[in-house]
């Protein structure tokens, strides 16, 4: 584990500031710890890279990293050579062993930074250690196929591939059956995955919250008290200073932001609320006169059926006979997402037309779009959600081409194939609905 200390004797190693007892220290711990021996290389590297381009920019010689200060020459020697076999070995052991995939990989970011203001970038590997997101979004999917994203400010450790430790932020995570045992440590609980969709929350004080979005967890708080099982729907909070694991309302407020990320989304604009799941997950619980909700579907599937769709490429949508519709190939693995507009009676004018706008961009592309009411039906029997009951009459109505009228739907997808661009209208009482269905490689 990366702890304070060893930062403390890292940096004043870098900056040339520590005692000889402090350098005697680092090098002790070094020997003896191979994950303090990685810090410490990927400390003096990204050290030196700053030193150069910075240097470089001013047009000035670029001087020698010095790993310990000069007060400490006779233990200089010994750590020069501690840096340089550990760089050689970091050089030789992969070429001796087989090469193991990363812990995890960043697979989003929104905005994204590091407390030294560097940016985070999908793609980057994500091995055991300690990081610090100073603020944004981003998403780490692990080798067994766990989804944990990470809300800003947020200090965390990745312990390995089945543990996070969280010291202050929010998290949500998704794990499939492949990672269940999955678990996430605060100051103040232990929580484990039995197979579920979960948000935790870590104020500054270590009081943690916990809140199960499907499935279910087991919570010990660090007095070892028996373990508390919280299922979907519950929330439960925890304390340094209590002895107790209290519950609370189930409310996902904080993990709004975080979740749709975790769900394969990248940004929402507009009039767009991200649902996320619990008990009430269901499309007609959710009347709303001002938003263009989304209901994450099935994920990752693969469907043994060829899948008739409204739109499949850049444009607007247009309506179009049902034997002309565009076909998906059976076996892609899609992940699946419904759209809607539900409006309901409210006010002074009940039966005012709720008009609404917004815009949705996805981390992987469309590959199709479903919005009359015959192929929404025929793809509910694959996407649907269980055990629910659709609405029926729910077709998005374009303007017809050359009809100058007010007060018609709007569906445009973008020349990226990952953002839409809708404007619904609609009377109270009535439902506008779109099902979107998204790659899942």
């Amino acid at each position: 584990m990366i702890d304070d200390e060893l930062q403390d004797w890292v940096d004043k190693s870098l900056n040339e500031t520590a005692t000889e007892a402090e350098a005697c220290a680092l090098e002790d711990r070094l020997v003896g710890d191979a994950a303090a021996r990685d810090y410490y290389l990927n400390a003096v590297n990204l050290h030196a890279s700053l030193r150069r381009r910075f240097s470089a920019e001013e047009g000035l010689a670029v001087p020698s990293i010095t790993p310990f200060p000069i007060a400490t020459r006779r233990k200089l020697g010994f750590g020069l050579a501690i840096a340089a076999a550990l760089a050689l070995l970091a050089l030789v052991i992969p070429h001796l062993t087989p090469s193991s995939p990363p812990t995890a990989s960043i697979t989003q970011v929104v905005g994204a930074y590091r407390g030294d203001g560097t940016v985070y970038v999908a793609g980057e590997s994500v091995e055991p250690g300690s990081l610090t997101l100073a603020r944004g979004l981003l998403r780490m999917d692990f080798s067994n196929g766990a989804r944990v994203t990470v809300e800003g400010p947020a200090q965390f450790e990745v312990m390995n591939e089945m543990r996070v430790v969280l010291h202050r932020g929010v998290v949500t995570a998704t794990i499939p059956e492949s990672a269940v045992g999955f678990v996430v440590d605060t100051a103040a609980a232990h929580v484990v995955d039995l197979g579920t969709s979960f948000g935790v929350s870590v104020g500054e004080n270590g009081q943690t919250d916990v809140c199960v979005f499907d499935g279910e967890v087991e919570v010990t708080n660090q007095t070892d008290t028996a373990p508390r099982l919280v299922q979907e729907g519950q929330a439960i909070r925890a304390s340094q200073n209590s002895n107790t694991i209290d519950s609370v309302a189930y409310e996902t407020a904080r993990f709004e932001n975080a979740w749709p990320v975790n769900s394969g989304v990248l940004q929402t604009t507009g009039s767009m609320r991200f649902v996320s799941p619990g008990p009430d997950f269901h499309p007609g619980n959710y009347e709303d006169n001002e938003h263009i909700v989304v209901f994450p579907e099935r994920r990752g599937f693969a469907s043994d059926q060829e899948i008739r769709v409204d739109l499949v490429d850049p444009g607007e949508f247009a309506k179009s006979q049902y034997h002309e519709k565009p076909i998906l190939r059976s076996g892609q693995r899609l992940t699946s997402y419904l759209l809607q507009l539900d409006a309901y009676p409210e006010g002074k004018n009940p039966n005012r037309r709720r008009s609404v706008r917004g815009q949705i961009t996805f981390a992987k592309p469309i590959v199709g779009v479903i919005t009359s009411d015959r192929v929404l039906i025929e793809s509910e029997e694959i996407f649907g959600l269980p055990d629910v009951s659709y609405g029926s009459a729910r077709m998005i109505e374009p303007r017809p081409e050359g009809d100058l009228r007010p007060g018609f739907d709007s569906l445009v997808l973008a020349a990226d194939r990952r953002t839409l661009f809708i404007e619904l209208q609609e009377n109270p009482g009535h439902l506008d609905q779109v099902r979107v269905l998204v790659e899942a490689k």
